[in-house]
């Protein structure tokens, strides 16, 4: 299982996370001239929380101190949005569909290609969770210490123990297992199933270790 946080090394990393986030919620890496005149007038929040967060985590591992600054904007964002979630916490590809409550604790270790949708909550006490969790609305981690890879968690599930088996699907309260041999929440689903074809492209083409 994953055991450190995630931790952004050099600005090549920085700059993945970012178009990878951008990639995973907006379906482009870069911005085109009209949607960067829209933001201005109707700012995209959820972006300018991913992206400051992972800015945070960058600056404050280097021990820069603009990550002060960063940390300032990453908490007003979290505010407006409803978010209270870790800098360090997450991998690359992170989806967040909504504004509304989503709570991570800081010491937690969450992997590559998660979606977290509202209302949902993972408890701080070193969790180690693969690539691919899928979150559904009203879902909680509460005292389980690992979760396998490609786990879809279904609405107002509530998880009290650890599985550690890839590729499941868990509901109930407690949640139990429902099916496996379960397919990552983003196969078979356009569009994500593109976009994070184009990010893992894109991770090769600039030498990122997964």
């Amino acid at each position: 299982m994953i055991s450190l946080q995630h931790m952004i090394r050099n600005r090549k990393e920085l700059r993945f996370y970012i178009l990878a986030d951008r990639m995973m919620n907006r379906g482009v890496f870069k911005l085109s001239f009209g949607q960067k005149v829209k933001n201005l007038f109707l700012p995209d929040f959820v972006m300018q929380y991913l992206e400051t967060m992972r800015k945070l985590s960058y600056y404050r591992n280097k021990g820069n101190l603009i990550w002060v600054y960063y940390h300032w904007r990453f908490q007003r964002l979290g505010l407006k949005l409803g978010y209270s979630i870790g800098p360090d916490v997450f991998g690359y590809g992170l989806v967040l569909n909504h504004y509304g409550t989503i709570v991570v604790g800081l010491k937690n270790h969450i992997g590559n290609y998660a979606i977290i949708h509202s209302s949902t909550c993972i408890t701080s006490t070193d969790k180690h969770i693969g690539d691919g969790l899928s979150l559904s609305t009203g879902g909680k981690i509460t005292s389980c210490q690992s979760l396998g890879n490609d786990v879809t968690i279904a609405a107002n599930s509530v998880i009290t123990k650890s599985f550690d088996q890839d590729n499941i699907l868990l509901a109930g309260m407690p949640a139990t297992i429902k099916s496996t041999a379960r397919d990552a929440w983003y196969l078979n689903n356009e569009p994500f199933t593109s976009r994070q074809s184009l990010c893992e492209k894109l991770r090769v083409e600039l030498e990122i270790t997964p």
